[in-house]
Parts: structure tokens; sequence; C-alpha cells
């Protein structure tokens, strides 16, 4: 119930400033998520093929 909470109070205060909420929507930000992600799917996939050095 406290997660409900903090999501109720945080979404409004997003909503109210506007201009801020379409900065995170730039192509950049899905080019830095797909780099992290191949980054960390290779370190699982390396982690599970050499486990002794973990």
């Amino acid at each position: 119930m406290k997660t409900l909470n903090f999501i109720l109070g945080v979404v409004p205060s997003a909503v109210e400033g506007g201009s801020k909420t379409g900065e995170m929507n730039s192509p950049v930000w899905y080019i830095i998520g797909a780099l992290l992600t191949i980054f960390l799917f290779a370190y699982l996939i390396y982690a599970l093929i050499k486990p002794e050095k973990f």
C-alpha cells in the first residue's frame, strides 16, 4: 500500500511541469538503454560461461 501512495504522490508532480516530461523521450535515451542492456546481457552470459571468476 505504501508503493501506491508513493506513485500517486509522484505522478501528479511530474505532470504539472509538462515541459520536463518530454525530455526523456529523445532517441538518445533509447540508444543508451540498448547499449546498457547489451552490456548487462554480455556480462550475464560471461558469468554463466566462466562462473569460477565470480
